[in-house]
Parts: structure tokens; C-alpha cells; sequence
């Protein structure tokens, strides 16, 4: 009978060790991850550097040594400080810059374009109405996954579900701007998001 008692001790304490040293391992983790440097996180996203050769980025907030870009193909954030002075001067939040050759170049006509593509909010939603009302959008799962197919001038051409048999026409409007053709979306809240 002491003995029994003995063995349970024995193994209360083992598993306590084995308790402790996880919560141990677990708390330096969140240390480190808590103590890391803020030009590394951004809104909760890790910032190291993430230059890719010809990949567009955009400026998603000015800084005081340089700015957070974020990559159009991922949506990945990284803060970068080797953009030239002079580029810095010409950029703002919204604006499209390349990374080519190892450096930053300022993307004018993209920018231009992203900035003639905003409409307002009542007119946004004034379509997002209209496509609600015209389409059977909601009557399809949530869960479905759109293909572009096909970008014209005034609407996408958006395949889903048996075999990409199924279309839809959506307004580019309500099409996330950097999305190309091949692109897979989901339908969400009223709006349509890149599927990365």
C-alpha cells in the first residue's frame, strides 16, 4: 500500500515536470515572439524584408525611415528603409512601386490607374446593391470558389462548381483590383476577396 502511494507520487511529479517544462518552452516563445522588434511586426504581421525580383508592391503606410509595402501577389507586409530619398518624396500610401535590379522604382501609371479605379462609398455600394438584386450571389454556398476568367472593360467573367460550367458576371467594381484572370475569389460580406 506505501508503495502505491509512493508510485503516485513518483509519477504526479513527472508529469508536473513534464507540465513545467512545457509551460516553460511555451512562455519564451511568446517572449520572443512579443519581443520582437517593432519595424518587425506590423498590425500583428511579421515585416522582415520580402523583396521578390519584379514584384509589385504597394505602400500601405508612409514611415519615418521608409515604409511598409505590401506584395500584390501574397498580400505579405514587409517594412523596407532602402527606398531611395527621392522615391520616398514622390510616394504615398497607396502608391505602386517595383522591385527590380535591387532597388525600388515608383510604378506612376499603376499608381494612377489604382487611384482612377476608387469610386465612393454610395456608388460602391449602389452597384454592390444592384449586383445583389441581378445575380442569384447569395443563393450559391459561401463556401464556393470563383475562377476569373475573363476581365472586360465593365464586368468579370467569373466561373464556379461543376467544373467551372457555372458563370457569373460581376462588376469590376466589386472584382479586387490587383486580381487577374486564373485568380480564385470567394464571396464574402458583401464582397469579393482574393483566395491566396
Amino acid at each position: 500500500m506505501n508503495l502505491d502511494l509512493f508510485n503516485n507520487l513518483v509519477n504526479s511529479v513527472k508529469e508536473n515536470n513534464i507540465v513545467q517544462s512545457f509551460m516553460k518552452e511555451l512562455s519564451n516563445y511568446l517572449e520572443k515572439e512579443n519581443n520582437k522588434l517593432p519595424n518587425e511586426r506590423h498590425n500583428g504581421k511579421d515585416c522582415g524584408s520580402l523583396k521578390q525580383e519584379n514584384c509589385l508592391y504597394q505602400v500601405i503606410e508612409m514611415d519615418v525611415d521608409g515604409a511598409y509595402l505590401q506584395n500584390i501577389d501574397n498580400n505579405r507586409i514587409s517594412k523596407e528603409t532602402d527606398i531611395s530619398k527621392e522615391i520616398l518624396n514622390k510616394i504615398c500610401n497607396d502608391s505602386v512601386l517595383r522591385f527590380k535590379d535591387g532597388t525600388y522604382i515608383y510604378e506612376e501609371e499603376l499608381t494612377k490607374e489604382f487611384y482612377d479605379s476608387l469610386i465612393d462609398i454610395k456608388e460602391y455600394k449602389n452597384i454592390q446593391d444592384n449586383f445583389v438584386k441581378e445575380s442569384n450571389i447569395l443563393e450559391i454556398d459561401s463556401d464556393t470558389r470563383y475562377k476569373i476568367e475573363l476581365h472586360e472593360d465593365n464586368y468579370c467573367l467569373l466561373s464556379y462548381e461543376n467544373e467551372g460550367k457555372n458563370t457569373i458576371e460581376v462588376p469590376n467594381e466589386l472584382i479586387p483590383f490587383w486580381a487577374k484572370n486564373g485568380d480564385n475569389l470567394y464571396y464574402k460580406d458583401g464582397k469579393f476577396n482574393r483566395d491566396l
